[in-house]
């Protein structure tokens, strides 16, 4: 029996609902890692998520290609 265009709307409303929250719970996620990662950026117990330039003690040295 074929579905009628009601029930097929329905059923695709439903799935369109499950992928929005899906997505917001995505979005979510990586705001929370952003902000984790951000902290993790200036603070001194990860020492290798920190920016090359301020992580160096007084700053990069560029090699000259001699």
């Amino acid at each position: 029996m074929a579905e009628s265009y009601e029930d097929r709307a329905k059923a695709l409303e439903k799935e369109a609902d499950f992928m929005e929250k899906g997505g917001d719970r995505v979005e979510r996620m990586i705001q929370d890692t952003r902000e984790d990662w951000e902290s993790k950026k200036s603070s001194n117990q990860a020492p290798g998520a920190a920016d090359p330039e301020k992580a160096a003690p007084g700053g990069l040295v560029e090699e000259d290609d001699a």
